[in-house]
């Protein structure tokens, strides 16, 4: 892929785009919102890293023309720091589709742009259709079982549905409004407790809670849920 990277922070910027030239990809640095933009009538990227503070354009307001005035469907991770929560919910209600925290940990960085780069792949791909195998978690659409760590858990039908669809979406940050339409095919205060109960559900029977050896499933706070792939301390 060729991608974009908004980063005023000259040593951060370089590193990032070291790292990623070493997974294979191709990168451009720009180091203020402005200079993105102009840049994006002649140069086509297929992924965009995006730093909230940079100059004369910040990357919210880069991300809001890229979405809203451009129409563009490339994805969009952002940066931010540690205790920015506001900016998190902020940026993926825009439409960015991840963010990674500052200080970066570059392979769980690297997964995150490639679980990016899978999303693009399968945009026309269909939904769990047959039997499939993420991380080691086997899912059966027929049975509704799931096997991991050799054991067979049988989720109930919404169960299933809600454990497919975050795992087909692994690292991915996704509202409870989209979450309850993907499942529930509605929204509303009612069916918000319902989607909390089978979060907890599938947490405790798939091993996915806040100990978790392979994912974690856990709350972005102001937005929804988010299952993350766990890493080894580096």
């Amino acid at each position: 892929m060729h991608i974009a990277i908004l980063e005023d922070e000259t040593t951060l910027a370089e590193e990032v785009k070291l790292y990623l030239e070493r997974d294979g990809h191709s990168a451009t640095i720009f180091v203020d919102g402005e200079a993105l933009l102009r840049a994006l009538p002649r140069e086509t990227f297929d992924l965009f890293i995006l730093d909230w503070n940079v100059p004369k354009i910040n990357g919210y307001e880069v991300l809001v023309r890229m979405r809203k005035n451009l129409r563009m469907i490339e994805p969009i991770v952002f940066l931010t720091s540690t205790d920015a929560e506001d900016e998190i919910v902020a940026a993926l209600s825009a439409g960015a589709d991840d963010y990674c925290i500052k200080p970066i940990r570059l392979r769980e960085f690297s997964a995150r742009i490639s679980s990016a780069q899978r999303r693009v792949q399968m945009t026309n791909a269909p939904a769990f259709g047959r039997e499939k195998e993420i991380l080691g978690y086997r899912f059966n659409p027929i049975t509704n079982l799931v096997r991991f760590d050799d054991q067979d858990v049988t989720l109930t039908e919404k169960e299933f549905a809600l454990a497919s669809f975050l795992f087909s979406e692994l690292d991915r940050p996704l509202s409870r409004n989209r979450l309850l339409i993907e499942v529930w095919g509605s929204t509303g205060p009612e069916l918000s407790r319902t989607l909390d109960v089978h979060i907890a559900w599938i947490r405790k029977k798939l091993h996915i809670g806040a100990s978790g050896s392979r994912a974690r499933l856990v709350a972005v706070y102001g937005y929804g849920y988010r299952l993350m792939q766990t890493f080894p301390e580096e």
